[in-house]
Parts: C-alpha cells; structure tokens; sequence
C-alpha cells in the first residue's frame, strides 16, 4: 500500500519531470536562437495566411533569399512594415539565419532567444532539483521500507556480526507466581 508521503514524492517527480522538459527545451531553443542571432539577416516577406487555433496564432509568411523563395510558421509577428501587416497579409522583415539549421522568423533572434530563456530558466532551475530530490527520497524511503518488511534481515546482520539470538534470550519467557 502506497502511503500519503509516497504519494507526494511520486507527484513532485512527475511534475520535476515534466518541469525539467519543459525548462530544457526552452532553453535549448534560447541558445539556438543566441547561436542565430549572431548569424542572422534580414529580408522582406510577406503574410500569406493566418491560422488560428487553440489559444494562438500562427502566421504564415513567405520570403525570398538568393532567388531562392521559402515559407515558414510564425506565432509571433512582430516586425510588420505596414500598419496592420500582420493582420491584413502584409509585407514584412523577416529575419533568418543558417547557423546552427536553417531557421526565419518575424522577431529579432536576440528577443526570441531572451523569451525562451526568460520561459526555460526558471522552470528548469526549480524542476530540475524537485525531480533528483523526490527521486533520491523515494529510493530512500523504498529502502528503509523493504529493511522494516524483511524479518530476516535482523537475523542474518545478526549472524554476520557473530552472535546468535538462540544463546542470547530465551524465546520465551516463563513467569512463575511468587509465594
């Protein structure tokens, strides 16, 4: 039977867990974006769709690099060089870099990568600790609970240090009324 201490160790390492990838993933995407935003360029594009889904928006764009033309996925349009651009398929400054992959996107790589830290960091720096700690615990405690289980355990680190329980005590105890 699982006990209520157990219980919150198990949630605290499924949430360290989660926490963890969601704090290493954002941080990987922040040194991504920092790696880009030393490589970076700049073209004008143009908003060809916009699609809404749960909760966001992502912005379909299309640009053209070396007469090369390319479309990528945006959730942020921040860089329209028309009033309301981003609404109404407008054009604009798209930002993209080769370095570490071949990467656009309608932000300035130095702020993407300070949001994804901003996000990454901190999830990572409280996750990360709360996931190795509630592990370690549970193995603790999984440990003292298989000794407290195992009646024999006592015996055979008895019989390891040398001394047997049969010439110590007696198993019984005779108790002979006085007169």
């Amino acid at each position: 039977m699982i006990g209520p201490l157990t219980r919150i160790l198990i949630w605290c390492a499924v949430l360290g867990f989660f926490g963890t990838v969601f704090g290493g993933w954002h941080c990987i995407k922040g040194h991504n974006y920092a790696v880009a935003a030393q490589h970076q360029a700049t073209t004008v594009g143009r908003v060809v769709g916009i699609y809404q889904g749960r909760g966001s928006t992502a912005y379909h764009y299309e640009f053209s690099v070396d007469d090369v033309r390319m479309d990528d996925y945006s959730e942020i349009c921040a860089t329209p060089l028309a009033p309301g651009a981003c609404d109404h398929r407008g054009p604009v400054l798209v930002y993209y870099a080769f370095q570490p992959f071949s990467n656009s996107r309608l932000e300035d790589f130095a702020a993407a990568s300070a949001h994804a830290y901003h996000l990454g960091s901190p999830a990572l720096a409280i996750a990360l600790p709360l996931l190795v700690l509630s592990v370690a615990a549970l193995i603790i405690l999984s440990r003292s609970d298989k000794r407290e289980d195992d009646p024999d355990a006592d015996a055979d680190s008895d019989q390891e240090n040398g001394s047997s329980k049969t010439g110590d005590v007696p198993d019984v105890i005779h108790i002979v009324p006085g007169e």
